[in-house]
């Protein structure tokens, strides 16, 4: 009897169980008359295998190919079907792709044998599979042998490993002895779960039920169902809603408390119509991580996870704001199936993570149930640098306002509060008056005293033996024995901040470099010891329910262990443990924002930013272009007066550096002094016309009066989408061409109305302001009725742009859902003025991309334009193209923008994106051929953020993948600067003795990050810490932090050597900025990044490159500035404006902070790249030092702020970056000694 030949190929391995259950039955049954190969994409990852496996193939008699997401899902698809070209075929219709391919390549398409295969494959497990065989066997040997037809399995059910299958949440609860009523007055918590079908049917339940045995031994209730997410008519199952409906809730009230989700991908962007599930359930739901890697791996790589695992269980759950939490399974052998040569694998449990993911889940569960008065609640203020002036610091927010708004809601909705403030200022005070992170101004003995508590060597030696044993090795080795010598008096560790009630308001304990700035070279620095038993103290003396985290940034998730799926040995689970984290956070930085949901498990309630407003003429400025305006009025009005007026603009100019500006000496602008003027109109134009925040946001406040008006105008400033820019429609109403008039601000007005463009775009601006203001007060703008464009602006403000803004008081109320366990929504991210209003409202649980999306056609078109701009600059400047350039990528910008800058990388080396036309998804890389080339390809060295490497692997490896395909094209090097710079590098290390294969592939490292598990550039911490001479010293630290290669099949090596080479070869180093809402003084990370990497090349080649900022803030209009351009520009519009400043100063004690850490930035710039100028030292010392009101604003609301400024004006001038007058450093000094000897008088006790 002849052996019936079956070969089945499945893309992910789901089923084979159940199929090798059924070969081995049949076998039984019908010994010798079936043979089986099976292979899934785990077994044929390479040619070498897949030659093995044609071998069957081209003998099989039958051929059964299970896809999963059509062609692409199997790399070697057209060979399989080449190879089975004698067989009969059968392939599984499923997706678009895969009904095609089926219809074409399937044997028996359509015939009611084919449709029974289907259903016998849809329906799965071990005895549809084993009837299935039967039947090929019957079909291809004629013979009468009996089989079932396919049997329905289950779609849906509630599941338990003791009782089965119950289908209804009745018969369940009947299963399990006990009742709604019964939990619901022993107040247990009901945790929800849910996963996928086919793991039921597969019998691959080890998981689920060490899940469901986990939350019973925690004294908590499971309701575990599974379900098919997607509709299927031969399956005929129940959709989510039905699901949830039907399990989680009874009568529309919801029964779970809190819902673990071993689904992947997203509700939202796969089923869009079942997209507002998780808000009818309502309940917080955790991401419970089921890994498509091994358990060995998952342990021993810092990466944690897959790309497919960043994208499928962290960026697409985002989408529906779901939690991301720690892994419960990963994707383990479970040995080769001796039959069918089939790799089995098995999702294994792992069961530490799991007993912390039901504990998370538990303590969520107790927000919804436990009384307000009776819930304890920690706050917590970011603050670095480590020093009493930067208290609360949190990017764009008045955070003790903010914290001031939360607690009075708070004390509204019941909790325990027993002090109100009358402002956020008095917090901040009260906060001041105890123990803080700043060592500096209390003795040992005066924190004893003042501390909110003292931690005594019984516990938390206890919490240090708790930690694993690698841990306490790292910690010891770091910090000495504990309790080690931060925050210790006579053995006891003080506990900052205070409590008020049921609310403990505290600082995170400093990160550790600036105390130990000997460990600046050491990226993996272990958080301090105080650090973990302060975390401790929250959770197990304090005991809160959970904590907040206030605003952009603290140090938990930035500490040392691996990017996502975290393990019990990584700094930011050690430190966050089972505690629910809140965490507002600023709408426009998505990336870091990710960071604290992915590695702190933190839900995310995003805030507005502050208002944004034209910087506007002032002071000298404004005194400046008065006179240039009087100029040009002159010219045909009295020009016998020109002489003089000339004479004293260029004077004027002189006075207040702007020469310096426009790098101009007197010589060369009075020789042709009309295009002077125009140039330096236009330039004050420009700077008047740049957006800068007009102080600070307060959660669950919306902007309102004149502050609204101006958000408005900023937020329709650009296009939304197909609506048009408010501006825009304007100037063609008056009948200007708007491109020319930003193109040309310092020329005459062709119409006449006005003198110049740069008074049209004023004039314009104010018509805007015009505009919003009526909208806003209810009416309709006469423009309107003029203009169909100007029409559309004024529906969209009105019936989108003020709705969304209205609705700001959500912040606060989410933080309050929060708090009660209820689900916060999810929404978008990004830079609202930036033409992204539909990112509103805020008080939402952000998203940000899908990591494949990326870059997008929109992103190619604007990467395109700023690869063309950054040449066009460089041609400008020397003659020539750029050859060698580095290039700083970060993950916001990524996300916000969809991949501008990795499309601008692209376009320059002369490569383009190849998308998927259904789901715009990346799929490859295609050349553009050298015809189309406008310059010759560039070699382009990569500097990525931490954040980067974990979010997009994809990225690095397409960028990796761009480097390979450029350096093998047969092209002239003059034409392929990559090709050339690879291949010369090569060759000198082949005639150094090593492996060809080695050396070009050394040759071709471009990526380059910090080590695997940790972040940042270690340049803001050596420089507060003043471990640092030079600019050299500098340039170390940025090669020690980021000389780490990535690529394909490279993960984080060590190649320092390799970066310096690269940077060697650097003549320009390129950083972009898509918005105005941050700048490159907005924070540290600017400079150590992009400031860092022109010291880093300083520091090995002897010189600094040119440096270059893209502006991209409208996507339509890009542009290119040097950083020290840059730096000016941000000064005359920001720092030094008045509109700026008082704008702070409305925010007292935080405002003041960040007036201080915009002296300490501009700081660090200089430090890195030498950007500052005497002048720009001298106003900022005459500005905010030197001011008598300022420096009695400063003492009253923060004068550690004060202190600090002059402190760091007195450093820059000993360290010889600033030229100061005697007069002027005596005056620092002053300054210095008074407000020291007021913070010392202060913090006497």
């Amino acid at each position: 009897m002849k052996k019936l030949k079956t070969v089945v190929f499945n893309a992910t391995g789901t089923g084979m169980i159940s199929m090798a259950g059924a070969v081995r039955r049949i076998e039984e049954e019908l010994p010798g008359r079936m043979e089986v190969q099976a292979r899934t994409n785990d077994d044929l990852f390479d040619s070498r295998m897949m030659d093995r496996f044609t071998r069957h193939l081209q003998t099989a008699d039958c051929v059964i190919v299970i896809l999963h997401g059509g062609r692409k899902s199997f790399r070697f698809f057209d060979r399989l079907i080449e190879e089975s070209r004698n067989a009969f075929v059968f392939i599984q219709p499923g997706d678009e792709d895969e009904m095609s391919l089926s219809a074409r390549y399937s044997t028996e398409y359509g015939s009611d044998f084919f449709d029974e295969m289907v259903r016998f494959i849809k329906f799965g497990g071990r005895e549809n599979w084993t009837n299935l065989l039967r039947s090929l066997i019957r079909r291809f040997s004629g013979e009468d042998i009996p089989y079932d037809p396919p049997q329905k399995m289950p779609s849906e059910g509630i599941y338990h490993p003791r009782t089965g299958v119950s289908l209804t949440l009745n018969e369940y609860m009947n299963s399990q002895g006990t009742s709604l009523k019964e939990l619901e007055d022993k107040k247990t918590p009901i945790i929800g779960v849910w996963f996928y079908q086919g793991y039921y049917v597969d019998g691959n339940l080890a998981f689920v039920d060490s899940l469901v045995n986990e939350i019973e031994r925690q004294g908590c209730f499971p309701v575990a169902c599974f379900y098919n997410r997607f509709p299927d008519r031969i399956l005929n199952n129940r959709d989510p809603e039905w699901v949830a409906e039907n399990f989680f809730q009874v009568d529309g009230k919801t029964v779970i408390h809190v819902l673990l989700s071993c689904m992947v991908f997203s509700m939202r962007l796969t089923l869009p119509k079942f997209a507002g599930v998780y808000e009818k359930i309502g309940v917080p739901v955790l991401q419970a991580i089921t890994l498509f890697t091994t358990r060995r791996n998952w342990e021993e790589n810092e990466q944690g996870a897959t790309p497919m695992d960043v994208c499928i269980s962290a960026a697409q759950p985002e989408f529906d704001g779901i939690l991301i939490t720690v892994p419960v399974s990963t994707r383990d052998v479970a040995g080769q199936d001796m039959l069918t040569g089939a790799t089995m694998l098995r999702n294994m449990p792992v069961e530490e993570r799991i007993e912390k993911i039901v504990s998370l889940a538990g303590k969520w569960a107790m927000l919804g149930i436990k009384p307000n008065a009776e819930k304890r609640v920690a706050v917590i203020f970011h603050n670095y640098p480590p020093r009493d002036d930067r208290i609360g610091c949190a990017a764009g927010l008045d955070s003790f306002k903010s914290v001031k708004n939360i607690l009075d809601r708070l004390k509204q909705d019941g909790y325990s509060i027993e002090r109100e403030y009358e402002s956020g200022d008095a917090l901040a005070h009260e906060i001041l008056d105890r123990v803080t992170v700043d060592r500096r101004w209390l003795t040992p003995e005066a924190m004893a005293q003042k501390a909110a508590d003292r931690i005594g060597p019984a516990q938390y030696s206890a919490w240090h033996e708790g930690l694993a044993e690698k841990n306490r090795k790292h910690m010891v080795r770091d910090w000495g024995d504990i309790p080690g010598g931060l925050f210790v008096h006579e053995g006891e560790v003080m506990v900052n901040g205070i409590i008020n009630g049921n609310v403990y308001i505290g600082i995170q304990p400093p990160r550790g470099f600036v105390e130990q700035p000997e460990k600046i070279h050491d990226p993996h620095l272990a958080p301090s010891h105080h650090y973990i038993f302060h975390y401790r103290w929250i959770r197990d003396v304090f005991k809160a329910d959970a904590v907040l985290h206030i605003g952009k940034h603290g140090s938990l998730e930035w500490l040392p262990g691996k990017s996502l799926a975290l393990s019990q040995e990584c700094y930011p689970d050690i430190s966050i443990m089972d505690l629910p984290n809140i965490y507002p956070y600023i709408i426009n930085d998505p990336g870091e924002g990710t960071q604290a949901k992915r590695r702190s498990y933190a839900c995310v309630v995003d805030h507005l930013i502050p208002v944004m407003t034209n910087a506007d003429r002032y002071e000298e400025l404004a005194e400046v272009d008065t006179k240039i305006l009087e100029y040009i009025q002159t010219k045909s009005m009295n020009p016998e007066r020109l002489p003089v007026l000339r004479n004293e603009i260029w004077q004027l100019a002189a006075k207040h550096n702007l020469h310096s500006d426009m790098e101009v000496s007197e010589d060369e602008a009075l020789s042709d002094f009309d295009a002077f003027v125009e140039r330096l109109h236009s330039y004050l134009s420009e700077v008047a016309d740049t957006a800068i925040n007009d102080g600070l946001h307060v959660m669950g406040s919306p902007p309102r009066g004149g502050g609204l008006a101006e958000l408005v105008v900023q937020l329709v400033r650009y296009r939304n989408g197909d609506v048009p820019s408010l501006r825009e429609a304007i100037a063609k109403q008056w009948g200007y061409d708007y491109d020319e008039l930003l193109q040309h601000r310092g020329r005459p007005d062709p119409t006449g109305r006005f003198p110049t463009n740069a008074v049209a775009i004023t004039e314009i601006h104010r018509a805007a302001l015009e505009v919003a203001r009526v909208v806003i007060e209810g009416g309709k703008p006469l423009i309107a009725d003029e203009s169909p464009e100007v029409r559309r602006v004024v529906e969209f403000i009105r019936d989108i742009v003020l709705p969304k803004l209205a609705q700001t008081t959500e912040e606060i109320d989410s933080v309050a859902a929060a708090l009660s366990g209820r689900h916060v929504l999810p929404g978008g991210s990004g830079a609202p003025t930036r033409g992204m209003v539909e990112i509103l409202p805020t008080g939402r649980n952000f998203y940000s991309a899908d990591p494949f999306r990326i870059p997008s056609p929109a992103a190619w078109i604007t990467g395109s334009a700023l690869g063309d701009a950054l040449v066009k600059r460089h041609l400008d400047e020397t003659g020539r193209p750029p050859e060698s350039i580095g290039m700083v990528i970060w993950g916001s910008p990524t996300m916000r923008t969809m991949g501008e800058d990795i499309a601008e990388a692209l376009y320059l080396m002369g490569v383009k994106p190849v998308w998927n036309s259904r789901n715009g998804r990346v799929e490859g890389l295609e050349i553009i051929p050298a015809a189309e080339l406008k310059f010759p390809r560039v070699d382009v060295t990569f500097r990525t953020s931490g954040f980067f490497r974990d979010s997009f692997p994809n990225l690095m490896d397409l960028l990796d993948e761009a480097v390979a395909m450029v350096t093998a094209l047969d092209e002239p090097v003059e034409n392929n600067f990559l090709r050339k710079h690879v291949l010369t590098e090569a060759e000198e290390l082949v005639k150094r003795g090593i492996d060809p294969e080695e050396a070009l592939r050394e040759a071709s490292f471009r990526i380059f990050s910090d080590p695997p598990g940790v972040y940042g550039a270690g340049i803001p911490a050596a420089i507060d810490a003043k471990a640092w001479e030079k600019s050299e010293d500098l340039g170390e630290v940025y090669i020690t932090w980021g000389g780490y290669a990535y690529g394909k099949g490279v993960y984080g090596e060590d190649r320092r050597d390799v970066f310096r080479r690269r940077l060697s070869d650097i003549s320009l180093v390129v950083k972009n900025e898509d918005s105005r809402e941050y700048d490159l003084l907005s924070s540290d990370d600017f400079n150590a990044y992009f400031g860092g990497f022109a010291a880093a090349v300083k520091t090995v080649s002897g010189n600094y490159p040119k440096a270059y900022s893209g502006d991209a803030s409208d996507p339509d209009r890009v542009r290119y500035r040097s950083i020290h351009e840059e730096v000016k520009h941000i000064f005359r519009s920001r720092i030094l404006n008045p509109k700026w400043i008082e704008g702070l100063m409305r925010h007292g004690y935080k405002g003041a902070g960040d007036l201080s850490r915009a002296v300490d930035i501009s700081f660090h710039w200089d430090a890195t790249s030498d950007v500052m100028e005497d002048w720009m030292y001298d106003a900022l010392s005459e500005k905010y030092a030197l001011d008598e009101k300022m420096q009695e604003w400063f003492k009253e609301v923060n004068p550690y702020a004060l202190q600090n400024i002059a402190e760091r004006l007195l450093e820059a001038a000993s360290r010889g970056m600033w030229n100061a007058s005697e007069e002027t450093k005596k005056r620092l000094e002053a300054v210095y000694l008074d407000v020291e000897g007021d913070i010392e008088e202060r913090t006497d006790v």
